[in-house]
């Protein structure tokens, strides 16, 4: 059972405040425009990106560059639940911040240090402090809350940046002591996103790893939340994405360079994870994410 304890957005930064009961996992597959800062209040969760996962505590922060491939995931025998706060920063708000202030560096900042960061109890109380005051504006609506949003983002990054700037986000990820499982999976994901524009298939990845398709299939699902095949479609869709908006290629070129003999099934795949067609989107290029966009009535992790 879900309990949606706050949600507000306004131009391009939103602010999601979810208690969500034991055994959760998130089902969509999920990478958008906008820059995602995470933060678990409680509980512990299994957060997958950049084909490694992480055992997430209370306390913990994490930043997620934008378009990164992404999943969360319950930890084993979860009995409690976890509460979690994730506010949204779109990709053109950050470059404007970076425009008004141009020694601000925040997109250069979260695609270097993006990552799980364990906070202390005061850098937990400044995040937090942030979020009231964002409520705060996003409730009132009053005259300059829209700037009110903004400054109170910036200045909070400006201190975290100034923090951390000797840190570097945890590295260490879960089970890699204990169970040689992980590191196949991630020697898979890594393979898998070196060679996704070519011909990959379980039986393919079981010859390449000696491993039987089934533990194969059933081990990959479990660490990464993601089915083989779906996280091969996920990185061609990531990839065309980036083709459509940064290259004058056609359609039926761009499926063959992520990997489509049959535009037809391309376009399918490709509406499957953006909602619009690669026509379309090209047409549009406005900011559309990988799923719906995310709504109090639809949270996503």
């Amino acid at each position: 059972m879900d309990t949606i304890l706050y949600y507000s957005e306004m131009d391009g930064i939103s602010l999601e405040h979810l208690r969500r009961s034991n055994g959760y996992d998130m089902r969509s597959n999920h990478f958008h425009n906008e820059y995602e800062i995470y933060y678990l209040e409680e509980g512990e969760r299994i957060f997958f990106f950049n084909n490694r996962a992480y055992l997430v505590r209370p306390g913990s922060l994490i930043l997620v560059d934008s378009n990164m491939i992404h999943m969360t995931h319950s930890v084993p025998d979860d009995q409690i639940g976890y509460t979690r706060i994730i506010l949204y920063v779109d990709r053109s708000r950050v470059r404007e911040f970076d425009r008004m202030f141009p020694h601000l560096d925040l997109e250069l900042f979260m695609k270097e240090h993006y990552g799980v960061y364990e906070l202390r109890p005061d850098q937990q109380e400044h995040f937090l402090s942030m979020c009231r005051v964002l409520k705060h504006e996003l409730d009132q609506r009053g005259r300059n809350s829209t700037v009110m949003v903004e400054t109170e983002i910036i200045r909070y990054f400006i201190g975290f940046m100034r923090e951390m700037k000797n840190e570097t986000p945890i590295q260490a990820q879960i089970s890699t002591q204990k169970s040689g499982k992980y590191q196949t999976i991630y020697a898979i994901a890594d393979y898998i996103t070196d060679h996704y524009s070519e011909p990959i298939s379980l039986d393919r990845l079981a010859s390449e790893f000696f491993l039987s398709k089934f533990y194969l299939s059933r081990s990959f699902k479990e660490v990464t939340g993601y089915g083989v095949n779906e996280y091969v479609n996920i990185l061609r869709t990531k990839r065309a994405k980036q083709l459509l908006e940064e290259t004058s290629l056609s359609i039926s070129d761009i499926a063959l360079e992520v990997g489509y003999e049959s535009i037809t099934y391309f376009e399918k795949v490709f509406k499957t994870y953006m909602a619009v067609s690669p026509l379309k989107y090209r047409k549009t290029l406005n900011g559309i994410t990988f799923q719906n966009p995310i709504t109090p009535e639809d949270p996503a992790q």
